[in-house]
């Protein structure tokens, strides 16, 4: 019983984790699909991370799903573009000035 116990609590855990993580995508069409998608396997963190460009991030998706990641055809071009529009370089930020 005690090992049943340990293990709801570790998946309560990572759940609220993901929950926790899944705050820092912006907002947009695809949102909800690169959180349910991505996150089979890995945090939100590592996806926002490092921005990429759209052939950057056709190249991830791609590898990701040759990883095992379901995708139909739609998804992943759906992914790819919020990716691309929310995540993309030019969401890095400005360097601070010297001042």
């Amino acid at each position: 019983m005690r090992l049943s116990l340990a293990s709801l609590a570790a998946i309560a855990a990572l759940t609220f984790a993901t929950f926790a993580h899944a705050q820092d995508l912006p907002e947009g069409q695809g949102k909800a699909l690169v959180q349910s998608a991505c996150t089979q396997c890995h945090g939100i963190d590592v996806i926002v991370r490092q921005p990429r460009s759209r052939e950057d991030w056709t190249d991830v998706v791609s590898r990701m799903v040759g990883n095992g990641a379901e995708l139909s055809d739609e998804d992943y071009n759906q992914v790819i573009q919020y990716l691309a529009t929310y995540l993309g370089p030019a969401r890095q930020k400005a360097p601070a000035s010297g001042k």
